[in-house]
């Protein structure tokens, strides 16, 4: 399943919103050390959206906080065992949006571990992975 939906997520994103290069760029970019391929995608129904968030992820035994920020569509990639917590809300914006959250040795075998609703309000969407 997750294998289907990642490529559906670079197929429509890609082509509705110029995604697939900088997912493609940043896969490139953060893939040459070691560990799972693990993303967190953001998609979008509407005109625009500002989100603010943080991903915790687990690399080599150490919890690393990255912030997440930005307008629009957008994905962020990082390498590591897992994805420790997600927590994403929107700032401003008329769009709605749905939160993925994925694991795998690559984007071809990458794994759906979360999928949230469509969003429109400002309450955060939050992912916590189970012990």
């Amino acid at each position: 399943m997750g294998r289907k939906i990642l490529k559906a997520l670079l197929s429509v994103v890609g082509f509705i919103f110029v995604f697939a290069a900088f997912y493609i760029g940043a896969v490139g970019a953060q893939t040459s050390s070691g560990g799972k391929l693990l993303s967190v995608v953001v998609m979008v129904q509407g005109n625009t959206i500002s989100i603010k968030g943080y991903c915790v992820y687990v690399k080599d035994g150490e919890e690393i906080r990255k912030e997440l920020k930005k307008d629009n569509a957008w994905g962020w990639n990082f390498r590591g065992e897992y994805i420790k917590e997600v927590k994403i809300q929107k700032v401003s914006g008329d769009a709605s949006y749905k939160v993925y959250v994925m694991e795998g040795q690559n984007t071809e075998s990458a794994d759906t571990v979360f999928e949230s609703d469509y969003i429109s309000s400002t309450e955060p969407v939050v992912y916590k992975r189970n012990p």
